[in-house]
């Protein structure tokens, strides 16, 4: 297998191991609070627009992060803000397991988005891998095993998301108390992550940090940049009105618990680990551009079979199909993305396209919410199954010449 084979070239190093270890154990969190975060707050009396409000007043912040981060980590390196992004993780979980007010809830969204994904993102992650590692196989190798351990962690933390069942008989707790268990769980679990960030070292030698520090944009970089992101915000305001409110959608159509919907959700991300051990084939066979393409589009189609979706049965199918179809095609826009400018612009492009990106998504969960209370629970996913298609369009046209 061709991880084999990296393994023995040394393609992941000490670094990148202590780098995915650590985001292993941050995607465990991310796994369960992505699905237990909306019923939780609805448990404590806030309905869908406020709890649309909260979790989108986190992206904001992501918006901000991202570009800040992203940029500032290609002058002065990516530890430092993975260190940050950690510890603040780690605060908002502290904050969700001692405090059930609206504006500490609040602020603990807000802290926690600095620390989104994997210590401070995606932006600064992608601009360690590219640094590290130069050629479009190894970035391809790097990034789809990276997507199988986070995929295996978010099954661990998936299947955690039913353990306030268990903590309510076991421990003799009411219902909103038996998830403070599992945000204390959380803290530690990121305490965890942020010690094997500290012994990393920078993706850059010495000798070359001068030439990082004095990056600049030029025009072919901004011109790049801005495509990008215009792709990017597409995609993200899509995923986010499919899948910011999903479980809350389960909760209130299905009166689904958090425990129902761990394992609907350890599946599907579980079944892409298969396809990311032959992601690097896929990509060398048909090429970035075709492989997203047909990824939004079939995942577009199955949004929309969930959104008509009128029994359970039919709903979870299509939800889980959407799913994987989504998380399979990440680890190709992430190498696609190394590809598309020098990597001493990777923080910039990743950073600045996610800002955009997590602007738009930031409305997302404020418009779903919005659209629950008052009915109309299948337009969000609608919406996000056009622009899902959209995006396979913007693909085909502003990258049709790049087959690899």
């Amino acid at each position: 297998m061709s991880f084999i084979k990296s393994l023995q070239e040394k393609t992941v190093d000490r670094d990148l191991l202590f780098l995915l270890s650590s985001m292993f154990f941050r995607r465990i969190v991310m796994g369960f609070l992505e699905i237990v975060r909306g019923i939780y707050f609805a448990l404590i009396g806030f309905d869908p627009l406020v709890i649309g409000l909260i979790i989108g007043a986190g992206s904001i912040v992501g918006t901000l992060r991202s570009a800040l981060f992203g940029v500032l980590s290609d002058k002065y390196g990516r530890k430092i803000f993975l260190i940050i992004g950690s510890f603040t993780s780690i605060l908002r979980m502290l904050l969700f397991a001692t405090s059930r007010d609206f504006w500490i809830l609040l602020l603990a969204q807000i802290v926690g988005a600095l620390g989104e994904g994997a210590g401070a993102g995606q932006p600064v992650v992608s601009g360690y891998i590219a640094e590290k590692l130069s050629g479009s196989t190894k970035r391809t190798q790097i990034f789809s095993l990276t997507a199988i351990t986070n995929a295996l962690a978010s099954t661990l933390g998936s299947l955690a998301a039913a353990l306030p069942a268990y903590f309510k008989s076991a421990l003799n707790l009411n219902e909103v108390d038996s998830y403070l268990p599992l945000f204390w769980a959380g803290a530690t679990l990121n305490l965890m992550s942020l010690l094997l960030i500290l012994p990393l070292k920078e993706g850059v030698s010495k000798r070359h940090k001068v030439k990082r520090e004095k990056t600049i944009f030029n025009r072919s970089s901004l011109k790049e940049i801005g495509v990008y992101s215009i792709i990017r915000s597409t995609d993200g305001l899509a995923m986010g009105l499919v899948s910011s409110l999903a479980p809350l959608y389960f909760y209130l159509r299905f009166n689904m618990s958090s425990e129902s919907l761990a394992p609907i959700y350890a599946v599907t991300r579980a079944m892409p680990i298969p396809i990311y051990f032959i992601t690097p084939l896929l990509v060398n066979r048909f090429g970035y551009v075709n492989c997203l393409v047909v990824s939004r589009i079939s995942s577009g189609s199955f949004a929309l079979c969930f959104a008509f979706s009128n029994s359970i049965e039919s709903s979870i199918i299509a939800f889980i199909f959407y799913r994987v179809l989504i998380l399979v095609s990440m680890p190709v826009r992430q190498s696609f993305a190394t590809e598309i400018i020098d990597t001493s612009r990777m923080g910039s492009l990743v950073g600045i396209s996610s800002s955009i990106r997590s602007f738009l998504r930031s409305s997302a969960p404020i418009i779903s919410g919005y659209l629950f209370q008052i009915s109309q629970m299948y337009l969000p996913m609608v919406m996000g199954s056009l622009l899902l298609m959209l995006n396979a369009i913007q693909f085909r046209i502003f990258y049709s010449r790049r087959t690899k």
